[in-house]
């Protein structure tokens, strides 16, 4: 019948379970993503800020550098006229300096090793005395970038930033400038390094799609391509985000960029789910210390609507297989538990007697000892051993010897208290432990005395078997009570043997001077006297 309720039991839940199993798989697989996402989230916004803090620590070392300052100094302003000139004729002019070379080949050699695309000076009049490629075809040299943000933002504020497309190569990318200053702390110019967003890009290498938004919602920087550029203003937070429509950033014509098609996921266990361009994400967000910028990592979640199919068909494979499995191992597990069962009890108890046997015993005199140092009470350990029990055993037989043990346990099982617990340690030892009161003031220890004298009468008499009956004389008991801070375990029962012992040899004494054996046999191979009537 359990087996039969079980499988009812199976089918009955396999449907309902199916379902509740496939959201919680789910649910889990959000949860994983959004810790990864949480994780990348936070790794990549560190690499970001500790780049554009290099950016701006390499503005600021080359804004101080002596050549540079001197060379600033030199061309604070352009001459008058000098807007009139083309590039190239500004361009000649200033690099027939061999300072502005000088300064320039420093730079070129400090952009190679970081990677930047250029790094370039300009002075009060926004035109560019030396840059990194100045000994290029393509050198910036003597262009004039008037109303930049960032130039105007650094010579205003000490350091500017923004993100636009070059005017040259239509590449986009982040500038980024700082002051330069006489020893007056007077402006002269400042010091720009040009860093494209496709080098940023290399830097963003998680397993998820990583996007550098900016207030207008422009995707600056993404490590997939048919993000670039995007507007993703709708995945900003509120509290940074511009309106898609707002007017374009200052430092550049460009419009904000074509708006995602972007839907929030209503009714998900997982909040920050979204529909971008048609395909389910994850999004988590993360600002960059100190920029206008923000990092936004999506999780594809196109994975998810596979894996509810899959759960479908494995929900009914699970109801088949499962009730297989139910019916085939319900009787290889009831086996087990049955013996799973009588190991542990064939482990803690005497098969003859079902007493506890020594390995129960002394676990539990261990957890006694605890139990009376906490209630401040003494242990109370009985050794008892059957005299006479192989004269029994080769008068009677085994059998007898047997039935004898357990009618001994029975008795001695009577006379205990309700906090007592006798054992069988083996052959004829038994033991009793218990708890006990401590001694009076006058040293009298009466809990041993009583305890002797409820178990030592009930062993003594007559003992009926269906092959024989005999008078038996009784057993030797040695019982100890201990204070448990000042003994243990195996001190007292070590102490109980010795005093059964010394038992033993008192009550052997007046038997020897009744017997009529020869003196010259030892008194340990004695054996108790009997009356015994055979039936």
């Amino acid at each position: 019948m359990v087996t039969l309720g079980l499988a009812l039991a199976w089918l009955a839940l396999v449907a309902s379970l199916g379902w509740w199993m496939s959201k919680r798989i789910v649910a889990t697989e959000l949860d994983n993503l959004a810790a990864s996402a949480e994780y990348e989230a936070k790794t990549t916004a560190r690499i970001m800020d500790r780049l554009f803090t290099e950016m701006v620590s390499v503005t600021n070392m080359v804004a101080r550098q002596g050549s540079v300052i001197q060379l600033a100094a030199r061309y604070r302003t352009d001459a008058p006229g000098a807007a009139e000139l083309t590039r190239q004729q500004r361009a000649e002019q200033f690099t027939q300096d061999p300072l502005v070379r000088k300064v320039g080949d420093f730079m070129n050699a400090l952009s190679s090793d970081l990677r930047y695309a250029r790094i370039y000076m300009n002075n009060m009049s926004d035109d560019t005395v030396t840059a990194s490629n100045w000994a290029e075809s393509g050198s910036i040299v003597g262009m004039i970038y008037a109303g930049r943000p960032y130039l105007v933002d650094a010579l205003r504020d000490g350091n500017g930033h923004s993100f636009g497309i070059a005017k040259l190569n239509k590449t986009p990318s982040y500038f980024v400038a700082s002051r330069i200053e006489n020893e007056d702390s007077v402006p002269q110019g400042s010091v720009t390094v040009k860093f494209d967003a496709s080098e940023v890009a290399l830097y963003l290498t998680g397993r998820h799609i990583a996007l550098i938004v900016d207030r207008q919602g422009r995707v600056t920087t993404a490590s997939s391509a048919p993000f670039m550029l995007r507007n993703a203003a709708a995945l900003l937070p509120p509290d940074m985000a511009l309106s898609a429509g707002a007017a374009p950033s200052p430092d550049n014509d460009e419009d904000p960029g074509r708006p995602l098609d972007v839907h929030a996921i209503a009714g998900t266990d997982q909040t920050g789910q979204w529909l971008i361009d048609g395909r389910p994400y994850l999004l988590r967000s993360e600002p960059l210390s100190n920029t206008q910028y923000q990092l936004l990592t999506l999780a594809p979640l196109d994975h998810l609507a596979p894996m509810r199919t899959q759960h479908l068909w494995v929900a009914g494979l699970v109801a088949t297989v499962g009730l297989l499995f139910i019916l085939l191992s319900s009787h290889v597990v009831a086996q087990m538990l049955i013996r799973r069962q009588d190991e542990r009890y064939a482990a803690n108890y005497d098969a003859l007697t079902d007493l506890p046997n020594r390995r129960h015993v002394l676990a539990q005199l261990e957890r006694l000892f605890a139990l009376a140092k906490r209630t401040q009470q003494w242990v109370l350990v009985a050794f008892i051993d059957l005299d006479g029990f192989k004269a029994i055993n080769d008068n009677y037989g085994h059998e007898v010897g047997d039935q004898f043990l357990v009618e001994v346990g029975r008795r001695m099982s009577a006379g205990l208290r309700s906090s007592d617990m006798l054992g069988r340690l083996g052959g004829d030892e038994f033991v009793v432990i218990g708890l006990a009161t401590p001694p009076g003031a006058e040293g009298r220890d009466d809990a041993v005395e009583a305890m002797r004298s409820r178990l030592a009468p009930l062993l003594a008499g007559t003992y009926a078997f269906a092959e024989c009956s005999f008078d038996y004389p009784g057993a030797s008991f040695g019982i100890v009570s201990v204070d448990p801070c000042a003994s243990s375990p195996q001190t007292v029962l070590k102490t109980a043997d010795q005093r059964m012992y010394a038992d033993k040899q008192a009550r052997r004494a007046p038997r020897r001077q009744e017997s009529a054996s020869p003196p010259s046999i030892p008194a340990s191979h004695q054996l108790p006297t009997f009356a015994v009537s055979d039936t």
